[in-house]
C-alpha cells in the first residue's frame, strides 16, 4: 500500500473525531483533567505539609535551626564557623534560675543569655511581638508576662524593675533588675533573659555541658544519618556533650522516603484512571481504525491521529488540572482554614505555597502517565489489519461451560462475573484498593500526629499536680503542702478515677567501692566540671553533704512503670522493700552495670536509720526525679518510704479523669489548688494544656492533611466510577441479550449490586491486608515522634460506608444510564 502523507487530513480527522465523539472526548479530558488535578494539588498541599511542619518544629523549639550541641569548646566554634554548609551558629547560655520573690517561693523561671544570633536571628521566626529592646547592662533583664506572673509581678512593664532571689554557679545571690524589655512568640517563656555581663560574672562557661547550648543551622535541608553521624563524629564530643539533630532535619529523609512513596500511589491510582478511560475511548473503536487502512491510511498515520487527539486533549486536560489545582491549593484551602489564626508577619504566616518544580513534575507525570496508558491502544488500533477488524469485539474474558448447581442464580451470575475476567477484576481491585489505602495512610498518619496523640504518647496522667518546695535544695525551706483535706477533696470527686502520690524523702547513699564508687565516677565525668577524685575523700568521710532523694509508689504506678522493663521485676519483691528501681540521670551505664547491685541508704536527718535494697530496675523516665544529687535517686515502694520516713511527703501526684481531656473536670480541680493557701507553691502539668500548645504549634497542618484526604477520596470514587462504566459498557450486549430471555429490572438491578459489593469487599480485603501493611510501613518511616500505630476507627468505619454505598450505586446508574440508548434488539445490534 502507499503512503499517503496527508498530515493536514490527519490532524483534520483527528479534530473531527474529537467533536463527534463528544461524549468520548469529555470522558478522557475528564480524566486527564482529574489527573493533571490530583497530582498538582497533591504536591502543592504536601509541599505546604511539610512547610507547616517544619514551622510546628520551630515553634516547639522557639528558634530555626537544625541542630543543637550542648556545651562548645573554642576549636569546635571555630570548626563550625569554617564549615562551608553550616549558614548560622547561635549560643544560650543558662546561667541561673530564680530562687525567690517577695510575693512567690517557688517560682519556676531559669535564667539565661542569647547571643545576636540566637536572639535575633534564629528565635525571631518563633517571636510574635518584641517591646524594648535586648538587655545590655548587667542589671538588665528581657522578660515574658508567663515569667513574671509566675514570679507574682504579672504587672510589670518595661522600665520598671524587679528585685528577685537567684541561684547560679557561684551560689545564691539577690538582685534588682530592670525590665529593659518583652517578648511574646513560642518556645520557653518561662525564662529571664540576661545581658552577656551578667552572664560572664555567673561563673559558667561555653565548653559547660550544664549550660551551654549550641545551635547550628546546615546549608542542605536533607540529611541522611551517615551524614549526620559523620559530623557528629568529626565534632569529637566530649563526655559530657552530646549532639541532636531535630525532627525535620534529623528525620527528613525517613519523612521523604514516606512521602515519595505515597506520591508513588498516587501515581498509580492516576495511571489506572487514565488507563481505563483510554481503552473505553481508544481501544473501543479499533474497528473503526481497521476500516480505516481499507481507504488509504497507513499505521503511521493512524498513531499520528491518536497521539494528535490525546495531545490536544492532553493539553486541554493538563492545562485546566494545573489551573483547578492552583485555584484549590491557593483559594479554597486558605479559606477553609483562615480560622486558626494564622497572621501575615508572624511565625506561620504561610499559605499554601506554590513552586515551579510542582508545575514541571506535574506535566511530566500527566504527560507521562498519558503516554503510558495510551501506548498499548494506540498500537492495537494500528496494527491491527482491515480483515480482523470487520469481526473484532471487545474481549469479555475467558468462557466456560458452566454446569446447573443449587442456590440463588442471581448471586451464582454475579460471582462468575466478578470472576470472569480476571484481568479486569484485578485493576478495578487493585485501582479501589490504592485508592483506600492512601486515604487510609493520611487519616493514620493524621491521626498519629494530631495533638492528643502526641501528648498522651509522653503523659499517661491528665494531670500532674508538683509540689515546687519539694526540690528547695535546703531542708528548712521544703513543706507538705498536699494536706489530707485537699487530697480527699480531689480523690472524691466522682469525675476523677485516680490519683497516684509520688512520696519523697530526703537520704543519703554512703560510699562503698563496687557500685556507688562506679556510679559517682560516671556521675562526675558526665555532668561535673571538676574530677571525681577531688570529692572522692569528702564524699567517703562526709556523705551526708551529698543527699539525694527516695521516692515511693503506689502499687498501680508500679505495674505501669514495671510494662516498661524488657523483663519485669517481682512485685513481691518491690512492695516488701527488697527491690528499687533507680533513676538512671542519663548517665552511660548498661542496665547489666546496675541491675543486681546492692545499695544503701540512710536518712539524711538521721544517719542511724538505714535501709538496703537490691536494684531491680533502671528507668530513664524524668517524672521520677525529685532533689537531683549526685548518688541515684532510688524508687520504692509508698509504704517502704512511709515506714522509714514518717516526715516524708507528697512530692507530686498523677490525676486521671473519668474523660480523658475533661475540661470541667480540670476547670474543677484547678479551681481546689488556687484555694489553697500555699496555691503559689503549687505546680502543674496538664495535658490538656499541652494539648493546646501542640495544636497551636502545628497551625493548619491537620487541615491541609486533611485537603488531601478529601481530594484523594473524591479521585478514588471517581476511578472506581470509570472503571465500572468500562466494565458495563463492555458488557451491554450481554446484559441486554439476559434481559432479552427473561431476567427482570429488578433481578438485573440485583445482580449489579452484588457485583458492586463483592467489589468493594474484595476492595477493602486487599486494604486491610497488603494496603495495611504498606501503610504502616509508610508511618514508621514518618513517626520520628514515636506515637503507637493506630488506624482511626471512626475515619475506617466511615470510609467503608461511603465505598460500598458507591461501589453498588455506580454500577445501577450505568446502567441505568446506557439501557435508554434503544431497546433491547436496538442494543444487542448496536455494535459499533
Amino acid at each position: 500500500m502507499l503512503k499517503n502523507p496527508n498530515n493536514a487530513v490527519v490532524k483534520r480527522m483527528a479534530h473531527h473525531s474529537l467533536k463527534t465523539g463528544k461524549r468520548r472526548t469529555v470522558t478522557l479530558f475528564l480524566a486527564i483533567f482529574l489527573s493533571a488535578f490530583m497530582i498538582f494539588t497533591i504536591f502543592t498541599v504536601g509541599v505546604t505539609y511539610f512547610k507547616l511542619q517544619k514551622i510546628q518544629n520551630i515553634r516547639l523549639s522557639g528558634a530555626e535551626f537544625d541542630a543543637i550541641m550542648y556545651g562548645v569548646t573554642g576549636e569546635q566554634a571555630q570548626k563550625c564557623g569554617k564549615n562551608p554548609d553550616i549558614t548560622l551558629t547561635g549560643f544560650l547560655g543558662l546561667c541561673g534560675w530564680v530562687e525567690k520573690t517577695d510575693r512567690d517561693n517557688t517560682p519556676n523561671v531559669g535564667l539565661g543569655w542569647a547571643d545576636e544570633n540566637y536572639w535575633s536571628k534564629m528565635m525571631k521566626p518563633a517571636r510574635e511581638k518584641l517591646e524594648g529592646k535586648y538587655p545590655v547592662a548587667e542589671d538588665e533583664i528581657m522578660v515574658t508576662k508567663e515569667a513574671l506572673e509566675e514570679c507574682g509581678y504579672g504587672e510589670l512593664k518595661v522600665g520598671d524593675s524587679i528585685t528577685v532571689t537567684y541561684g547560679e554557679y557561684i551560689g545564691v545571690q539577690k538582685g534588682t533588675f530592670r525590665i529593659s524589655g518583652i517578648w511574646d512568640g513560642y518556645g520557653t517563656k518561662k525564662m529571664f533573659y540576661m545581658s552577656k555581663a551578667f552572664y560572664e560574672q555567673s561563673g559558667w562557661k561555653r565548653s559547660d555541658a550544664a549550660s551551654g547550648r549550641y545551635f547550628i543551622s546546615f546549608r542542605q535541608r536533607l540529611m541522611t544519618k551517615k551524614t549526620q553521624n559523620a559530623f557528629i563524629k568529626s565534632m569529637k564530643l566530649g563526655k559530657q556533650q552530646n549532639l541532636f539533630f531535630v525532627s525535620d532535619l534529623g528525620e527528613s529523609v525517613k519523612i521523604l522516603e514516606g512521602l515519595i512513596g505515597l506520591s508513588i500511589i498516587t501515581c498509580l491510582c492516576a495511571y489506572l484512571l487514565i488507563y481505563n478511560i483510554m481503552y473505553l475511548s481508544v481501544a473501543g473503536r479499533v474497528r473503526h481504525y481497521g476500516l480505516l487502512q481499507t481507504i488509504g491510511m497507513t499505521e503511521r498515520q493512524i498513531r499520528g491521529m491518536l497521539k494528535e487527539q490525546l495531545l490536544l486533549v492532553g493539553s486541554a486536560g493538563i492545562g485546566s488540572g494545573c489551573v483547578a489545582g492552583a485555584f484549590i491549593s491557593f483559594f479554597l484551602i486558605p479559606v477553609i482554614v483562615k480560622s486558626l489564626g494564622i497572621r501575615k508577619g508572624y511565625v506561620g504566616a504561610i499559605g499554601v505555597q506554590f513552586h515551579p518544580a510542582v508545575l514541571a513534575v506535574t506535566i511530566l507525570l500527566a504527560g507521562l502517565t498519558i503516554g503510558l496508558a495510551g501506548w498499548k491502544p494506540v498500537r492495537k488500533a494500528a496494527k491491527i489489519s482491515p480483515l480482523e477488524a470487520l469481526g473484532y469485539r471487545p474481549s469479555s474474558g475467558a468462557r466456560r461451560d458452566r454446569k446447573a448447581t443449587r442456590g440463588n442464580v442471581i448471586t451464582r451470575i454475579s460471582l462468575e462475573q466478578f470472576v470472569k475476567d480476571k484481568k479486569r477484576t484485578a485493576m478495578v481491585l487493585l485501582s479501589l484498593a490504592m485508592s483506600l489505602s492512601v486515604y487510609l495512610c493520611v487519616v493514620t498518619m493524621l491521626g498519629g500526629q494530631a495533638a492528643r496523640a502526641i501528648v498522651s504518647n509522653n503523659m499517661d496522667t491528665d494531670l500532674v499536680i508538683q509540689n515546687d518546695t519539694g526540690t528547695k535544695e535546703k531542708a528548712k525551706d521544703r513543706k507538705d503542702i498536699f494536706s489530707s483535706a485537699l487530697v480527699k477533696s480531689i480523690q472524691s470527686r466522682k469525675d476523677v478515677t485516680e490519683m497516684h502520690a509520688v512520696l519523697f524523702s530526703e537520704i543519703t547513699i554512703p560510699w562503698e567501692p563496687d557500685f556507688m564508687e562506679t556510679w559517682m565516677k560516671e556521675f562526675y565525668e558526665k555532668w561535673m566540671s571538676i574530677p571525681y577524685e577531688k570529692e572522692r575523700k569528702e564524699y567517703r568521710e562526709h556523705p551526708e553533704n551529698f543527699g539525694t532523694s527516695l521516692l515511693g509508689i503506689d502499687e498501680q504506678e508500679f505495674d505501669r512503670l514495671n510494662q516498661t522493663f524488657e523483663t519485669p521485676i517481682s512485685k513481691k519483691d518491690f512492695i516488701t522493700g527488697k527491690a528499687c528501681i533507680i533513676y538512671r540521670n542519663g548517665l552511660e551505664l548498661a542496665d547489666k552495670d546496675l541491675v543486681g547491685k546492692k545499695v544503701t541508704c540512710t536518712l539524711y536527718q538521721d544517719s542511724n536509720k538505714s535501709k538496703s535494697f537490691t536494684v531491680a530496675g533502671v528507668t530513664d523516665d524524668s517524672y521520677y526525679t525529685a532533689l537531683l544529687g549526685y548518688p541515684p535517686t532510688l524508687i520504692v515502694s509508698d509504704q517502704v518510704v512511709k515506714s522509714f520516713d514518717e516526715e516524708a511527703f507528697i512530692l507530686k501526684a498523677g490525676i486521671c479523669y473519668k474523660k480523658e481531656y475533661d475540661r470541667g473536670t480540670e476547670k474543677a480541680v484547678l479551681s481546689l489548688l488556687k484555694k489553697d493557701a500555699n496555691a503559689r507553691d503549687f505546680s502543674w502539668e496538664s495535658k490538656i494544656e499541652e494539648a493546646d500548645e501542640m495544636r497551636k504549634a502545628q497551625g493548619n497542618m491537620p487541615q491541609i492533611g486533611m485537603g488531601i484526604v478529601l481530594i484523594l477520596a473524591f479521585i478514588g470514587i471517581m476511578n472506581y466510577m470509570n472503571t465500572f462504566v468500562v466494565n458495563v459498557q463492555s458488557r451491554m450486549t450481554e446484559l441486554s441479550v439476559m434481559e432479552s430471555v427473561g431476567m427482570t429490572d429488578r433481578q438485573l438491578m440485583g445482580m449489579l449490586v452484588r457485583e458492586g459489593a463483592l467489589y468493594a469487599g474484595g476492595a477493602w480485603g486487599l486494604t486491610l491486608t497488603a494496603g495495611l501493611g504498606i501503610v504502616y510501613l509508610i508511618y514508621q518511616t514518618m513517626n520520628y515522634r514515636g506515637v503507637s500505630f493506630l488506624v482511626p476507627v471512626v475515619p475506617l468505619l466511615l470510609a467503608a460506608a461511603i465505598s460500598f454505598v458507591v461501589c453498588i450505586a455506580i454500577p445501577v446508574v450505568t446502567w441505568k444510564v446506557l439501557e435508554r440508548q434503544g431497546t433491547v434488539v436496538e442494543r444487542i445490534k448496536g455494535v459499533e
